[in-house]
């Protein structure tokens, strides 16, 4: 049986923001119709119009309930924090909404550890090797790609076809850091992961970020040593 893809076009960052904003407070009938009217001026034809609706109400409005926690903690940082910080937000709820995104840039920050830049050939045949050599597998990975390019996430490199990682973003600010770190370990679909592990992770590979075990002290994480140098991060 073939792995769901979905992800199928190229979301903007102004997408994803609107999206955010209105979800705070739309009640879902209206949603539709709301995202349909600002996707106008992006997306002429009705039907890419709608699967960008679709992908946006599953990224920001219909989420898992074990993103719930995560969703409703992005509403409160939302509108305090700066462009790159929101950015975060999107990244994260983006994969975790999509398995498809999250393999891909797993894959792409394992690469980014070992080299410089990334062909999307190699990445390509990653990609078909975990969901299968199909049409819509291809759509699928030029939608994500065109999307981190769109996002200042990766840049071309000097061939075409070959990406490089932009500048890192630098998360700072200890509550951005909390909602990563439970992120990555929502994403990581264990019950807890080791504080290197978060630190490390290849899919935030494109965020600057150093997470210490008294930043996840307190509510919402449980954080526990094991051995003399082990600290394990689970979420409450």
């Amino acid at each position: 049986m073939s792995k769901s893809v979905g992800f199928d076009q190229k979301i903007l960052l102004h997408q994803l923001d609107f999206t955010l904003s209105e979800a705070r407070r739309t009640e879902r009938k209206d949603m539709y119709e709301k995202l349909d009217g600002f996707l106008i001026d992006d997306i002429k034809g009705v039907k890419s119009r709608k699967n960008a609706t679709t992908m946006l109400m599953k990224i920001w409005y219909l989420v898992s309930d074990d993103y719930k926690k995560l969703q409703s903690k992005a509403f409160e940082l939302y509108p305090d924090l700066s462009s790159q910080e929101r950015l975060a937000l999107h990244y994260g709820m983006t994969l975790l909404a999509y398995p498809f995104v999250k393999d891909l840039v797993r894959e792409m920050g394992k690469l980014f550890k070992l080299q410089d830049e990334v062909p999307a050939q190699q990445i390509g045949r990653i990609m078909k090797n975990f969901y299968g050599d199909r049409r819509r597998v291809e759509v699928a990975i030029s939608a994500v790609l065109m999307s981190l390019k769109s996002w200042g996430i990766i840049k071309p490199g000097e061939k075409r076809h070959i990406y490089k990682l932009d500048e890192k973003i630098s998360i700072e600010s200890n509550e951005m850091k909390k909602w990563l770190a439970e992120a990555i370990v929502r994403a990581s679909e264990g019950t807890s992961i080791t504080l290197d592990e978060i630190n490390t992770n290849s899919l935030f590979f494109p965020f600057d970020y150093s997470i210490s075990k008294s930043e996840l002290s307190g509510e919402g994480f449980e954080v526990n040593r094991q051995g003399l140098d082990m600290i394990m991060v689970g979420v409450k």
